[in-house]
């Protein structure tokens, strides 16, 4: 059985040339046997950072793991090959063998017969559950499942979240789908502001509390709002006072025009 293995993230930052950073002096401690959705919106540095925690893109900080990530979908070089030997050559696992991926889809409810089809005649959705059939039957330490809802129909997610669910190790997902992450994962990990965020709890609890902190911050910007037309409305009403002091201290020949300046001028400064 693994050893529990943690992910440490310090001063993470990074940007493609000529763009604002994806990620902006980023830390975070992760538990490599957490079910971890990782949230943003396209193109905030999602895959970006599966890139970074496999060591595929220069970056500034640090990433501190004994963990091995190893990241879906398969890069699959022999497609006419039989299935179960496509993707067995595919993983840098030479002990693999077809048996651990028949066993791995009988946990997924789908028929191991398609390890004896040409990997080119098969589904998307029968390509993405043979891929993380050998992924997790090669037990590696950590894996990065990017979008792996793609190719799926509504059947086919519920085999694939009924799989990922029963599973004890550890790994990072991104779905567009959420009610898919929610059957999933323990943790939410969001970029948010060039930020990494993280939360205890699924899709919908982040979504609860982020829906109380944008509310908090609507709230806090209407005070200062409000806060910010009185101290204007404020000004204006000094500056009006100033303005007939000095104009007393102009108009009125008898008036101890000493006195009337001091007055201005403690308006003004006001």
């Amino acid at each position: 059985m693994r050893l529990m293995e943690n992910l440490t993230i310090r001063n993470l930052s990074f940007a493609y040339p000529g763009q604002a950073p994806l990620f902006d002096h980023c830390n975070l401690d992760l538990d490599g046997d957490w079910k971890l959705g990782l949230l943003g919106r396209n193109g905030r540095g999602k895959t970006t950072l599966m890139k970074i925690l496999r060591n595929l893109v220069n970056y500034q900080g640090s990433i501190i793991t004994n963990l091995k990530p190893q990241y879906f979908p398969l890069t699959i070089k022999k497609p006419t090959f039989l299935a179960g030997d496509a993707v067995i050559e595919a993983v840098p696992n030479p002990f693999l063998e077809p048996w651990q991926l028949e066993r791995e889809l009988n946990l997924m409810a789908t028929n191991p017969e398609i390890l004896w089809q040409p990997y080119s005649t098969l589904s998307g959705g029968e390509r993405t559950k043979l891929q993380l059939a050998a992924l997790f039957a090669s037990d590696y330490d950590y894996l990065l499942l990017d979008e792996p809802t793609n190719h799926l129909d509504q059947v086919g997610r519920k085999q694939v979240a009924n799989y990922l669910r029963q599973k004890t190790t550890g790994f990072i997902i991104t779905s567009h789908d959420r009610e898919f992450l929610d059957q999933i994962i323990d943790h939410t990990l969001v970029i948010e502001r060039s930020q990494l965020v993280l939360e205890r709890g699924n899709y919908s609890t982040y979504f609860k509390q982020k829906k109380r902190r944008d509310q908090e911050a609507i709230t806090t910007n209407q005070q200062l709002r409000a806060d910010i037309k009185k101290l204007k409305q404020s000004q204006q009403q000094r500056q009006q006072w100033a303005n007939r002091a000095e104009s007393e201290k102009k108009n009125n020949s008898h008036a101890d025009k000493g006195f009337l300046g001091a007055k201005a001028a403690k308006m003004m400064k006001k």
